[in-house]
């Protein structure tokens, strides 16, 4: 068959809210062979999902089959050129930090030393003065050598500062660099193969499809205001962060809210009737065919012709030692059962099996024929047999044979004989991840325990780093005050596509990218709580102009170009609205006053009457007419003999019970005044709180 290696390039990219599907298109030669032909395309990073490749092709060609599979590449590895400057400022600290060791136990030995004149004339002979000058000599060259030593030191202390900071810096630029700068062009990859069938018609486009889980993003906002808050410009972006081994250059980006690993399928439900049996719901798993072991009769047959040393198999064991029993394996062909752990193929999580029962495997019966049978339990013997040096010794309480006796021979012939089916565990059907087909091997015929049979093969270094990867980015912080579209989705996803084209580079930290922007009306608006602080608040009411629903993140509000403030907006959906804050807002000034009177009332003076008068002025400096919203609260009470009444109010307010965000309140009222351009306002009302003569207020502001 032909093969035609052919290049390509990442065009689109949907990432999700937790993981990505890349989107390759593939450069396709002028004319393809006529005959069936398989097309290599090689570059795809490892890190990328094996069983999740589909080519999606436009043409009269016919797309046969679709695989990956793992290329290393000839020669020894090299590094990118941003790891190679972190290893050559590594190693050049490490040298440092070794002479700096050695420099410094030299200085302490030669500050150590201390020099005797050797005065006592028994044991020398000689002038005095010699000796002293001698003395003196050795110390100045001693001192000599220390400064020498100091200078040293000074000079590679300041080395090591320079490395320390130029190694810093390295290590900032390798977290910012793409792929190919820190793992180089000589790593491992991916080569998909597309084989199509035969004919004459030509191939007009061909793009292959592929799941990396090392991706995640976050949504942020920009409002721009105008001078008076009257119309605004909403943008959307997002902060995507990617560790999937490639980097993503001048891609078409979209983002969608949803979870790429997810199981949406809907449950089978199992109706109760009377009368004709229903046929049992389909499985994606089948049981081994009839006779599978018969296929290599003729295979061991020839195998037993040949000379003992030529055999593909394992060499036997030494006279007088028992052959140890083939350990357990997890197969496709026979189902999983309980006590089946698996070696060297990895067993999928247990699920709970509904299906008929099966025959058991011929790899589970050594597993069924060790487990102890009550009803041929037999005494223990006094004790174990001896073993040979270097072997294992055997249990005989644990196998003991059907007549009694122990002994490694006992065990040998119940594995042979085979165990009672009546203690055999009941059978369990495959998971959902044996149906992986991309991740199943068909053993050999020398492994007579699973042959015929599918087994998983075991996770490469390429897959641990790619879980690896996953729980990198799964792990990573939100951004000041970005939240997971994971979590605050709702009930609905959504997919943004961005406009225009984006870089990702592949350092799993999070890059900006620009989504879509929208135009829309707004409404300024002024609210103040003058019982709280005699301040008014500056707010905008902005109509969601996107024309999609907004996830919950951060927005950076901006007045006539300068930045005002940033918040925190909520999910807002197709059409709703959002309200951000503007500050305080000096121009527009409140005060609040307010004044109680007490009286008695009701026959012969029996209730008190407290009534309560509030005046809110306002006063606004502005050059256009505004509304405020004002805020009070009145006395509340559970007590049937306390009664609180408005009795009159200018204007009317409405209830307000403050459950827009989030926190409600008992008693609240809002008042909504206009205040004329560079003008005044004012608000009054009243209210009349009635009680027993003989009780009182105890406790809050009696001027309220």
């Amino acid at each position: 068959m032909t093969s035609l290696a052919l290049g390509s390039r990442i065009r689109r990219v949907v990432v999700h809210a937790r993981g990505a599907l890349v989107t390759r298109v593939v450069t396709l030669p002028a004319a393809l062979p006529s005959e069936p032909c398989e097309l290599v395309v090689s570059g795809v990073t490892p890190l990328s999902e094996p069983s999740s490749f589909r080519a999606l092709a436009k043409g009269a060609r016919e797309v046969v089959s679709v695989g990956a599979r793992f290329v290393v590449p000839e020669g020894p590895a090299k590094t990118g050129s941003a790891r190679e400057r972190v290893r050559v400022l590594e190693a050049e600290r490490d040298a440092l930090q070794d002479t700096r060791t050695h420099l410094t136990g030299r200085r302490n030995l030669l500050a150590g030393l201390s020099f005797d004149l050797g005065m006592d004339r028994r044991l020398r002979q000689g002038n005095p003065r010699a000796r002293i000058e001698d003395a003196l000599a050795t110390s100045r060259l001693a001192q000599e050598e220390l400064a020498v030593l100091d200078a040293r030191l000074a000079e590679i202390d300041a080395s090591l500062n320079r490395v320390y900071r130029a190694l810093e810096a390295t290590h900032l630029a390798e977290a910012q660099a793409n792929a190919e700068e820190r793992a180089g062009s000589s790593r491992p990859t991916l080569a998909c193969h597309v084989r199509l069938g035969a004919g004459q018609g030509a191939m007009e486009a061909l793009e292959i499809e592929y799941v990396v889980l090392a991706a995640r993003w976050w949504p942020t906002y920009k409002a721009w205001l105008t001078k008076n808050a009257t119309r605004v410009r909403l943008e959307l972006d997002a902060l995507v962060a990617q560790d999937s081994g490639e980097d993503w250059k001048d891609v078409e980006l979209s983002l969608s809210t949803a979870d790429l690993v997810h199981d949406a399928r809907l449950p089978e439900l199992q109706s109760l009737r009377f009368g004709r049996a229903q046929p049992p719901a389909k499985r994606g798993y089948r049981a081994p065919p009839p006779g599978l072991d018969a296929m290599f009769e003729s295979y061991d047959a020839a195998m037993e012709k040949l000379p003992r040393a030529a055999r593909p198999d394992a060499p036997p064991p030494r006279p007088g030692r028992p052959a140890a029993p083939p350990p357990p394996q997890q197969t496709f062909g026979g189902p999983p059962r309980a006590g089946v752990v698996p070696q060297s193929y990895g067993a999928p999580p247990p699920a709970p099996g509904n299906g008929p029962a099966m025959d058991m495997p011929a790899a589970a019966k050594p597993a069924a024929a060790a487990m102890p049978m009550p009803a041929r339990s037999a005494p223990a013997p006094k004790k174990a047999a001896k073993a040979e040096e270097g072997e294992v010794l055997y249990s005989l309480k644990a196998l003991a044979g059907p007549s009694g006796g122990g002994g490694p021979e006992g065990f040998l012939d119940e594995l042979e004989a085979g165990a009672n089916n009546e203690f055999a565990p009941p059978p369990l059907e495959p998971d959902d991840s044996w149906l992986e087909f991309d991740a199943l091997v068909l053993a050999a015929a020398e492994d007579k325990p699973r042959r015929g049979r599918l087994g998983r093969i075991p996770d490469d270094a390429s897959r641990r780093e790619a879980s690896l990867a996953r729980e990198r980015i799964g792990n990573l912080p939100n951004p000041a005050r970005a939240q997971d579209p994971l979590v605050s989705r709702g009930r609905f996803d959504h997919r943004y596509d961005a406009e225009g084209s984006g870089d990702v580079p592949s350092n799993g930290r999070p890059h900006r990218v620009h989504v879509k922007i929208g135009e829309g009306p707004a409404k300024p608006r002024f609210r103040a709580v003058p019982r709280e602080s005699s301040e008014v608040y500056r707010e905008a009411r902005i109509e969601n102009p996107l024309g999609a629903p907004l996830c919950a993140g951060p927005v950076d509000v901006f007045l006539e170009g300068a930045l005002v403030t940033t918040a925190e907006i909520a999910a807002v959906d197709r059409g709703g609205h959002v309200q951000v804050g503007l500050g305080v807002e000096e121009r527009v000034r409140i005060a609040r006053n307010a004044r109680a009177e007490e009286s008695s009332a009701g026959l012969l003076g029996g209730s008190t009457v407290v009534d309560h008068h509030v005046t809110v002025d306002l006063t606004s400096s502005l050059g256009v007419p505004i509304h405020v919203e004002i805020l009070e609260r009145l006395p509340v009470t559970d007590d049937k003999d306390v009664t609180v009444k408005l009795t009159s109010a200018e204007p009317e307010p409405e209830v307000y019970d403050q459950a827009d965000i989030g926190a409600p309140v008992r008693g609240g009222r809002r008042f909504r005044v206009e205040v004329p351009a560079g003008g005044k306002s004012k608000i009054t009302y009243a209210y009349r709180v009635k009680l027993p003569a003989k009780s009182e207020i105890v406790g809050g502001n009696r001027r309220e």
